[in-house]
């Protein structure tokens, strides 16, 4: 079940998290203690959003989260755009089934049972920009912050040594690997427009 929180009380409970303003040309992030872009082996983009669900959901569950919390880094609203690739009208179908309304700019709360469904359509959402701003999630600490990129990769950043320690404990019984360049992908994605 997806639980909706207003954005203004969210920020105002986890005020660090990543927020962009074209108007002020400011963005804001948490101070981060490590951050890592990591990637999953797949032999197609359907494989690639399958296997990346599966890999974030597990790794939520292993470092102990029982939920993560999405929230755009722009005030723009979930369900802003219209799109004619299928992938994405599912994506935003499911979002509008599950009763976010055309105006609802604020975080989704998605429990782990949830996670591995919501993440499929937040893959399509992201990569073939269903969603006019950066999604990010948190766990119900505030120990990571994370995002999903166009080209399927998580860039993580854990936000002190702790969480780090264990984040390296656990990324073993992940199918997760970490990028060592700090360049995550390139060329065309099929499905991806940017016309509004």
């Amino acid at each position: 079940m997806l639980k909706k929180i207003a954005r203004k009380k969210f920020l105002q409970q986890n005020p660090e998290y990543p927020q962009s303003n074209n108007y002020k040309n400011k963005d804001t992030f948490p101070e981060t203690y490590n951050s890592y872009i990591l990637y999953i082996e797949s032999n197609s983009t359907v494989g690639l959003c399958n296997n990346l669900s599966m890999a974030i959901t597990n790794l939520t569950c292993a470092l102990g989260y029982s939920y993560l919390a999405f929230l755009g880094d722009a005030s723009t609203p979930w369900l802003f755009r219209n799109h004619d690739y299928s992938p994405v009208i599912r994506g935003l179908n499911y979002l509008a089934e599950n009763k976010i309304s055309k105006s609802f700019n604020g975080a989704i709360q998605i429990s782990n049972v949830d996670l591995p469904v919501f993440l499929k359509h937040l893959f399509w959402l992201v990569r073939c920009n269903g969603v006019l701003f950066y999604p990010y999630f948190s766990d119900e600490g505030f120990n990571i912050i994370a995002n999903i990129c166009q080209y399927g990769n998580l860039h993580l950043s854990t936000l002190n040594r702790e969480t780090d320690e264990m984040f390296n404990k656990v990324l073993v019984q992940t199918s997760f690997r970490i990028l060592e360049s700090s360049s995550c992908g390139g060329g065309i994605i099929s499905g991806r427009t940017v016309s509004i």
